[in-house]
């Protein structure tokens, strides 16, 4: 689960629509390969054309979380995380209507 070779966005537009777009479903954190990885993987969305990956450490306080990355494929691995420390991650699809809704947080400590 690499994010090389993935076509980075560098801006969004939202246009406040999120009836044309679903949030992304089965979003899973696992091990990565290296300490200090999480791989996250989630079922793709038809009308995607990029996702959000936002982290946080404190998934109930709304201002906690920090944007991970904006990508194009339905897989992520992220790096540099502090071993041991628990870590909650979403991610949102964007269409041509805008951002669409997070998805349901998950919860993975790195190892």
């Amino acid at each position: 689960m690499e994010k090389q070779g993935d076509e980075k966005l560098t801006s969004l537009t939202y246009n406040g629509s999120r009836n044309s777009i679903t949030a992304p479903e089965s979003v899973s954190a696992t091990s990565g390969d290296s300490g200090g990885e999480i791989d996250l993987a989630w079922e793709p969305v038809r009308s995607a054309k990029a996702y959000i990956v936002q982290r946080s450490i404190k998934s109930s306080e709304p201002g906690r979380w920090i944007q991970e990355d904006i990508i194009t494929k339905s897989s992520y691995t992220v790096s540099k995380l502090k071993r041991g420390q628990k870590y909650w991650f979403r991610v949102a699809c964007v269409s041509s209507s805008g951002q669409g809704p997070w998805s349901e947080p998950v919860q993975k400590k790195a190892p």
